[in-house]
């Protein structure tokens, strides 16, 4: 089993793209949503409840993260499946402390004036990005995480296009990037600091 994530900003398309994904035969979860895995926590580690309405002051103190046993759960539950890629979708200000997990990483990039449009929909399921300062957070700091991202990313992908060529290049990527791995995965043979 090979383990790719998929990773970007808030709106960048994660969770749509777990669906899609997964309708076209491959093995994908879209990890913003798994029970246990995620958690805002202050600057302590402990978690705290999400306010319903966050000023910036709280954004700037509190993290979204992934917890690393449930992370290590999930990956594992993958591995004991037959062969495969298993694509995981979603974001957290930790996540490029666990990419030694994975055997590739595609970011997927977006502009401000589409994530603004993302957040904005009604349809959009999840509610972060319309609630206190949490749109205007997103905004100011899109520019410095794409940055960030794009240091140890594999594969950067223009999630601005419609969801079937995002999609499509998804999967060409991870290909790519999955061919030139040396070695088998065990859970990741990636360091957290590689890039093709």
């Amino acid at each position: 089993m090979r383990n790719v994530l998929i990773t970007g900003v808030s709106a960048a398309g994660k969770s749509t793209l777990a669906r899609w994904l997964a309708e076209h035969g491959q093995r994908a979860v879209s990890l913003d949503g798994y029970p246990g895995l995620c958690d805002w926590v202050d600057e302590h580690g402990r978690g705290v409840t999400w306010p319903t309405d966050p000023d910036h002051e709280w954004m700037t103190r509190h993290r979204w993260v992934w917890r690393p046993q449930v992370l290590d759960g999930i990956l594992a539950d993958a591995a004991n499946q037959a062969g495969g890629t298993l694509f995981a979708c979603g974001r957290a200000v930790n996540a490029r402390e666990m990419a030694d997990r994975f055997d590739a990483v595609i970011g997927l990039f977006i502009d401000e004036q589409t994530m603004a449009a993302r957040l904005g929909d009604p349809k959009r399921g999840n509610p972060f990005g319309r609630m206190g300062d949490s749109r205007q957070y997103l905004l100011d700091n899109l520019n410095a995480d794409q940055r960030a991202l794009a240091e140890w990313a594999d594969a950067i992908i223009d999630a601005r296009k419609p969801l079937e060529h995002v999609g499509e290049e998804v999967m060409a990527a991870a290909a790519i990037a999955l061919l030139r791995m040396k070695a088998p995965s065990q859970h990741g043979t990636r360091s957290p600091q590689a890039r093709s």
